[in-house]
């Protein structure tokens, strides 16, 4: 039975859900009334309930060690509830800018397909463009790493050209550590770009590039101008001087 059974007509259920989110997003809120709310909300069952929990994640409550065991408390009991929250979860995903426990609850539930297609959702709903805060983007792109799949190193390579240098960061040092040499050539193209102004990435990716012992001969004249003091290019690789 869910919250519309419980009071009447679809639109006092509603209702209904928006006073619980209403309480379980107010950072200055008690905790014990905050648990209760999202205890109604888990019960209720319904796409929009559990939407409306998930919501919890996405705020940060005005004491730090009961903000994160609410939270904590939120993934145990959604996880719990198996692939029967994944309906929630493409929901929330692909409209909500806070999504790192949202998404370990798909790690969690989701079987490989289930997981991909949350996924590809929210990669066509965050590309690599102007993003007013990329945290999302980041997350995202986080979860995507640390998984063991071929689309892996293709996404992170695609990323590369985002407009937030912290996502091109990520993305190289996420290729650096996975040494997939198709990378060789996306990472070498951002080192010489002209639009790159990060000296951090760019150094960053001579030391990949260095630890990889990756042969970068036939772009020698290109790489040459932005060795620095650090590197030097021997016998078509790059190593540290």
């Amino acid at each position: 039975m869910g919250l519309k059974d419980l009071f009447g007509g679809g639109g006092r259920g509603k209702s209904r859900v928006d006073k619980f989110v209403k309480v379980i997003t107010n950072p200055y809120t008690q905790s014990a009334d905050r648990y209760h709310a999202m205890q109604q909300l888990l019960d209720d069952g319904s796409v929009e309930a559990w939407v409306g929990l998930m919501k919890r994640f996405t705020i940060v409550s005005t004491k730090s060690i009961e903000d994160e065991e609410e939270k904590g408390w939120a993934y145990r009991e959604l996880a719990a509830k198996g692939d029967k929250v994944l309906p929630a979860l493409r929901q929330f995903c692909t409209e909500a800018e806070n999504v790192a426990w949202a998404l370990r609850i798909l790690e969690d539930v989701a079987n490989g397909p289930q997981e991909w297609e949350v996924l590809d959702a929210m990669l066509e709903r965050h590309p690599p463009e102007y993003a007013r805060d990329p945290k999302t983007k980041l997350q995202l792109l986080t979860h995507v790493a640390e998984i063991d799949d071929a689309r892996v190193v293709p996404i992170l390579i695609r990323y590369l050209g985002d407009p937030e240098e912290n996502i091109r960061f990520f993305c190289v040092e996420q290729l650096v550590d996975i040494g997939d040499e198709d990378a060789k050539a996306p990472l070498v193209e951002r080192l010489v770009h002209d639009a790159e102004d990060s000296v951090r990435l760019r150094t960053r990716i001579l030391e990949g590039l260095a630890t990889l012992g990756w042969d970068v001969a036939q772009w020698q004249s290109a790489v040459v101008p932005h060795l620095g003091n650090e590197h030097a290019l021997k016998a078509g690789k790059i190593v540290r001087r």
